[in-house]
């Protein structure tokens, strides 16, 4: 009989986690005073969107000469 080592299954790649930059329970608050129901794939491209929108307020204050973000940046 041939030595069969166990071999562990291949590792998935962990899925990129990321730190939510909303506050869930809030934005589940407004939706369910809609009366309606929020996906967590929804929360997380929220959060996502957020993210990109601080990114271009950023390059456009850098474009501006600021270091200070203004509701224009938006």
């Amino acid at each position: 009989m041939a030595d069969e080592k166990a071999t562990p299954p291949a590792a998935e790649p962990a899925k990129k986690e990321r730190d939510l930059l909303i506050v869930q329970s809030k934005v589940r608050e407004i939706i369910r005073s809609k009366e309606k129901r929020a996906s967590d794939d929804f929360i997380t491209a929220l959060s996502d969107l957020v993210q990109r929108s601080i990114e271009k307020a950023i390059e456009r204050a850098v474009a501006n000469g600021r270091s200070t973000l203004r509701d224009a940046d938006l």
